[in-house]
Parts: C-alpha cells; sequence; structure tokens
C-alpha cells in the first residue's frame, strides 16, 4: 500500500540508518533543506489539511512576539505541525505497527501520518469540532486507501482520559503539548493554554505521568516543545520542565534533538528586535525523546523495522 518514493529525493552520501528518504537523526533535524521541504510538499499533496478544526483557536499570546509573527505568517495565523516529523519519529522510535498515544493531539496531520503508516493510533483532545474535523479527514483517506490502520481520537482532558487506559497498553507516545499560552486553543478550565503558570506546571506533570504509565516497558516517547516568556520577557522553562516530568514518572531523556525552521522572514524582523530587547531569534524547537526502561531493550525492539513513503 504504501508506495515506494524512489527518484523523488536525493540522498547524501552519507548511509540513511532511518527510513525517510534524505532525513537524518541528527541532533539538529534541518527542516529548512531541499529533502525536509520535499517530503513535506508530498504529504500536503495528499491532502493534508492541519488548519480544518481549528476555527476555535483564539489567540497568539504576546509572551514572545517574534516566534508567534513566524507562526502568523507562515502557517496563515496558527502553528501546524509538520508530516516530516511525524513519519520520521514513527519510524525511528515506534516498532512495526505499534501503538502510538498521543495525550495532546490537536490537527489531524500525526493521525493520519501513524494510519498511513501502518500504526495504530489513539489522539487525545478537549475539542469536539477539532476530532469531527479530524475524523473527517480520516474518513476521506481511508476512502482513497491510504490508510493502512484507521486512526481513532478520544474527546476529553487528557488528565482524564489517560488514567482509563491500560497499564504499558501503548508502543510510543509522540505528542505536542500546548507551549503554555503561546497560542490560546480555548477559554475550556481544563485547557492548558488558558491556565496560569502554575495551575500549567501542575496539569502538564500528572499529565507526563500518566503518559509514562501507559507507555510499554523498554519503549520511547518524544515531546516536541518549545520554550516561551513571561510578561517580564524571562525564558519560563517549559524545557526543563517537559524533562524533570518525565524523570519523575520513570522515563529518562535519551535524545534530545533542535528543530529548525526556515528563517524566513525572521532575518528582517532580528535586527529591531535585538535592539530593543537582545532577544534572538527563536527559529527552532525542541525534539525530545525519553526511554521507559531498558534502552538497549528499547532499540533492540526497533530492529528490522522497515520505512516506506507516503502512501499514493
Amino acid at each position: 500500500m504504501r508506495a515506494s518514493s524512489d527518484g523523488l529525493f536525493t540522498e547524501t552520501a552519507i548511509p540513511n540508518p532511518g527510513t525517510v528518504p534524505g532525513v537524518h537523526p541528527f541532533s539538529v533535524l534541518r527542516s529548512d533543506l531541499g529533502p525536509w521541504i520535499q517530503r513535506r510538499r508530498a504529504w500536503n499533496d495528499l491532502g493534508l489539511n492541519s488548519q480544518t478544526g481549528r476555527e476555535h483557536v483564539n489567540t497568539f499570546s504576546r509572551d514572545d512576539h517574534a516566534f508567534t509573527r513566524m507562526l502568523s505568517r507562515t502557517n496563515g495565523g496558527l502553528s501546524t505541525f509538520d508530516p516530516v516529523l511525524a513519519e520520521a519519529s514513527y519510524e525511528w522510535y515506534c516498532p512495526e505497527g505499534g501503538t502510538i498515544l498521543d495525550p495532546f493531539a490537536g490537527g489531524s496531520v500525526r493521525g493520519l501520518v501513524a494510519g498511513n503508516g501502518g500504526y495504530p493510533y489513539t489522539g487525545v483532545d478537549l475539542s469536539p469540532e477539532q476530532i469531527e474535523a479530524n475524523e473527517q479527514q480520516a474518513n476521506a483517506w481511508r476512502e482513497r486507501d491510504l490508510l493502512a490502520a484507521h486512526p481513532s481520537w478520544v474527546v476529553g482532558d487528557a488528565a482524564d482520559v489517560l488514567p482509563t487506559l491500560p497499564d504499558g497498553g501503548y508502543d510510543y507516545v509522540f505528542t505536542c503539548p500546548p507551549y503554555f499560552n503561546l497560542e490560546r486553543y480555548s477559554d475550556h478550565p481544563a485547557d492548558l493554554s488558558a491556565m496560569a503558570w502554575e495551575d500549567f506546571a501542575r496539569a502538564y506533570r500528572e499529565i507526563i505521568a500518566e503518559s509514562v504509565r501507559c507507555l510499554a516497558l523498554n519503549r520511547f516517547s518524544t515531546w516536541v516543545v518549545g520554550e516561551v516568556r513571561n510578561s517580564a520577557g524571562h525564558v519560563r522553562g517549559l524545557i526543563p520542565l517537559t524533562i524533570a516530568a518525565h524523570e519523575q514518572a520513570g522515563a529518562h531523556l535519551y535524545n534530545d534533538a533542535i528543530l529548525l525552521n526556515r528563517i524566513g522572514t525572521a532575518a528582517m524582523r532580528l535586527p529591531q528586535q535585538w535592539r530593543a530587547s537582545r532577544k534572538a531569534g527563536r527559529i527552532h524547537q525542541y525534539v525530545l525523546t525519553f526511554v521507559k526502561g531498558d534502552p538497549r531493550q528499547a532499540a533492540r525492539a526497533l530492529q528490522g523495522t522497515e520505512g516506506g513513503g507516503c502512501a499514493a
């Protein structure tokens, strides 16, 4: 079902230890380079519509003006998830046909990419409108024979839904949580993006702990996160919080990578921003991968996993 991508990408001279053509598991992931851009275009050509169902997203926080402007200019006002990062992460860290848990599902991208690759996917999201839109897209993909496994989404607060899931029931956790209030999703009292920082941190730790409990022993978990600033301009420390919460829950940081985005118009805005505040232009996110149990056994479970490409 999954079509070959031969001829679409140009391989470098470096043997690819992963399975996505031209995308290598380095500690810096270059989403601004040709192979990644071509791969993203191939996914988008299949009909990914990552903004559908996100009309309820209200406003950007003003804690980090440069980063929010970058998101607005590149994504029509909304942050969207990169399908190439999802595809590569699944191939690198999830056993073939393994089950994936996404505590902060948001749009359809991670679920559709998982289904296309044959990974059973469960996503949790507060918004019924978002999940309805995701399911409509999944049904359309299934009718076009683009899904080897049908993704499922659950409406609800991850803090309530995850405790109902079985211990060790998933082979991989992959998610992109709210970056605190950088993007305001709703006014729902359980929405992390609408909370004060102290409440956000407490709920965030609880959800991370539950996600680790749901993860099978000797398996990986990847969280894609970005830093945010408070009203005084200080970096809040979302990355250290994410790492500490996993460590406390029994999952240890195993790989840390930088997802480097295209510079785009950030280069034009940087001089004024730097002179006024000495704030660096933020053009990256963090891809933090944790392991529960023995990393050697976790890696052994992935041996023989084969990749493919977008279904055509």
